[in-house]
């Protein structure tokens, strides 16, 4: 028994409105690109986040991208079902297969996201990593700030975090250590021009 049943329609793809038409293509191609994106996400939060280099003085991670793979079954499913619908084929029981494996999916994201971020942060910090709260998002899905060098880590820069995200940025990529009085001189100066 296969896992997806191909039961051709009576109803006819070519037979259909065309607003219905367009609105099969365009949900189906909308599907493909969410699955792309999806897969692309799920790669780089991977690569980024558990395999990152050690030689780095700032790092921020989303533990949450990694495990987001989970979630490949809606989109993948989806775009099946679309298939099936343009080629005359009945979609119902792909749907529900779907609609069932969310069922798992949701909660196993879960589990996975708890659990890779767990790993994650432990790797950071036997790497010698300070997580950094000053520099850290707010919003739950914003990544989380480590620092090779704890005294880095300044109140002071906690209204100009995508400045200070820069500036850790350039250093990082020149392979030059920041000092504090480097970044103090920086966060004063780039406060000063936004008038904070």
């Amino acid at each position: 028994m296969s896992i997806l049943e191909w039961q051709k329609s009576e109803e006819r793809f070519l037979e259909q409105t065309f607003e219905h038409k367009l609105t099969v293509v365009i949900g189906l191609v909308i599907f493909v690109l969410f699955s792309t994106t999806l897969f692309y996400f799920s790669y780089y939060g991977f690569v980024e986040n558990v395999y990152f280099d050690d030689s780095l003085y700032y790092i921020r991670e989303i533990g949450l991208l990694a495990p987001i793979i989970a979630m490949a079954p809606f989109p993948v499913l989806m775009t099946i079902a679309g298939f099936q619908r343009v080629l005359n084929y009945r979609n119902e029981k792909t749907i529900k297969l779907m609609v069932k494996l969310m069922l798992w999916a949701i909660p196993l994201y879960i589990v996975l996201s708890i659990a890779n971020s767990f790993y994650i942060e432990s790797k950071l910090v036997r790497k010698g990593y300070s997580f950094c709260h000053w520099y850290t998002s707010p919003s739950f899905r914003g990544p989380d700030v480590w620092l090779k060098n704890d005294e880095l880590c300044l109140q002071d820069g906690s209204v100009i975090i995508s400045d200070i995200a820069d500036w850790f940025e350039v250093h990082n990529e020149q392979g030059t250590e920041p000092t504090l009085n480097e970044l103090e001189a920086f966060i004063k100066k780039t406060r000063m021009e936004l008038g904070r």
